[in-house]
């Protein structure tokens, strides 16, 4: 018993789970919404199950990445990068390349993922019907062929959008139906939102490894935009879009004041949007942390590694995107009351 727990929290660890908020806050989000909105079809437990789903096939996916990253580049190049001096992050699948798993063991955990995800799908499928087993598909979909050959989309410019849409409008609308087993007008405007948020931080993560990217022919959209003005851009698109969203609706009074409790989140937007500038004016040119940019495990280490000029950046991109989440689960919490 103790060896499976030991080889479930070694493929738990590898598959990044630091990267779960990106999916599960705009889940909740999406449960939230639905408890608000339609109390008398709610069903937790089925709602439940769909977040618990959407959190395993996200393990799952990242792990996929991994192995056909892995196939296709064999690992190792980050580190030669690193070494020609260039700013590139460490190697992806250390625990490849160090020996501590095989790309078949890897495979496996994949498909274990992926099978606890769908055991979780079952009974939202059997009670909600086909709608939500389209937009899982759609997900699936788009998830395996992100990094999966012939297609590749992110090595085609695509990375940002497709992630945008999965963990946007797909998952929220996904949970929503799961839920209630009908839509409502509120969740479209707000998944986009999210969906924004997501996308930003694939695109500071992006904008920030332009080189690496290069190096193995990877197409990402910073590469593809044609100026420094274009890429910046790009970012205020993404950071500050979701605030439109919800202060244009609050100002055509579709939904409550409450609402407005996101725009509590824009420091930590405009800290981005600054970051980004400074890095595109001048990418030597240190952004210091500050207390209030929120939580950055193991930063002491990341300054060790000198990779703070880059995970700066991209926790400042995951914390705007939580923080805007759990401002809007407040606001559909005091919406309900």
């Amino acid at each position: 018993m103790e060896n499976v727990w030991d080889k479930l929290s070694f493929w738990f660890k590898n598959a990044r789970p630091v990267s779960l908020p990106q999916s599960l806050l705009p889940a909740l989000l999406a449960l939230a919404l639905a408890a608000s909105e339609q109390p008398q079809s709610f069903n937790l437990l089925l709602g439940l199950l769909a977040v618990l789903g959407a959190e395993l096939a996200h393990l799952s996916l990242n792990l996929f990445d991994d192995y056909f990253d892995y196939r296709k580049l064999h690992s190792g190049f980050r580190d030669r990068l690193a070494a020609a001096g260039q700013k590139s992050r460490t190697s992806k699948t250390p625990y490849l390349t160090s020996g501590q798993a095989t790309s078949g063991q890897l495979l496996a955990a994949c498909l274990a993922f992926g099978a606890a995800a769908c055991l979780c799908g079952l009974p939202v499928l059997i009670c909600r019907g086909w709608g939500v087993l389209w937009l899982v598909a759609t997900c699936l979909v788009l998830g395996l062929f992100y990094s999966a050959p012939p297609l590749r989309l992110s090595y085609r410019g695509l990375g940002d959008v497709i992630i945008g849409v999965v963990f946007g409008p797909l998952l929220m609308l996904g949970v929503y139906l799961a839920a209630c087993g009908s839509l409502s007008f509120m969740i479209w405007p707000l998944a986009i939102a999210m969906g924004l948020l997501v996308a930003n931080i694939s695109y500071v993560h992006s904008l920030l490894d332009v080189a690496p990217d290069r190096y193995v022919d990877k197409k990402t959209l910073a590469d593809l935009l044609p100026s420094p003005r274009a890429k910046l851009w790009a970012c205020f698109v993404l950071t500050f879009g979701p605030f439109a969203i919800i202060e244009a609706m609050t100002i055509l009074q579709i939904i409550s004041s409450a609402w407005l409790l996101p725009l509590l989140s824009m420091p930590l937007a405009a800290a981005l949007y600054a970051s980004v500038k400074v890095w595109l004016r001048n990418p030597r040119q240190s952004f210091p942390r500050l207390w209030w940019f929120g939580p950055m495990n193991n930063w002491q280490s990341i300054c060790e590694r000198k990779l703070d000029w880059f995970m700066v950046r991209w926790y400042l991109a995951r914390n705007l995107s939580v923080a805007f989440a759990l401002c809007c689960l407040l606001a559909a919490y005091i919406s309900r009351v």
